[in-house]
């Protein structure tokens, strides 16, 4: 997840040296949408682990971002080749509110301590705070997405910080014969 968020800011802030924004993320994009892959594997990381509790709200969350990081990494690799905006529309959504459900099961279930705690829910409100920036269509818009893999980073770098936690015990479930 940290490689994958560095990447992702490194190239995105890269268009602010571009001459042609089309060509650069023409040649950039798929490289940019490997960068999310690896983001995405860290939340698979993250989900596995049960990093921020075993409940539902926690993996859902991270579930929804999954799947979001997944269709906007496929959207970046494919976008010199066809135009997939229904990706990218369906990862602008998935994505941050993943993040913030996964991020008030971090708070609520306190499996992390410090400032870690809150850096699931930034990562959540932070594409809230870009969009309209984003949505103006200039290089700053783009660079602020390059900020958000900064935000992968710190997650990534808040989880490396994190002691493991003990395994989730799932009761409720039938072990053998019942007794009679």
């Amino acid at each position: 997840m940290i490689l994958g968020g560095a990447v992702m800011f490194l190239l995105q802030a890269g268009e602010l040296f571009a001459s042609n924004r089309t060509a650069y993320f023409a040649i950039v994009g798929p490289a940019i949408g490997v960068a999310q892959l690896l983001i995405a594997f860290g939340c698979v990381g993250l989900w596995s682990d049960h990093a921020f509790g075993g409940g539902v709200l926690a993996r859902t969350g991270l579930a929804l971002a999954i799947v979001g990081l997944a269709l906007l990494a496929i959207g970046n690799i494919f976008e010199p080749f066809v135009d997939l905006a229904l990706f990218y529309a369906s990862a602008t959504v998935a994505i941050p509110v993943g993040f913030v459900l996964a991020g008030i099961a971090a708070l609520r279930n306190h499996t992390w301590h410090g400032w870690e705690r809150f850096v699931p829910l930034g990562v959540g409100i932070l594409p809230f705070v870009i969009l309209p920036v984003y949505a103006a269509g200039n290089v700053v818009g783009e660079f602020a997405v390059g900020v958000w893999g900064l935000a992968f980073v710190l997650l990534g770098w808040a989880e490396l910080r994190e002691p493991p936690l003990e395994p989730v015990r799932i009761d409720g479930q039938p072990r053998g014969r019942r007794a009679r």
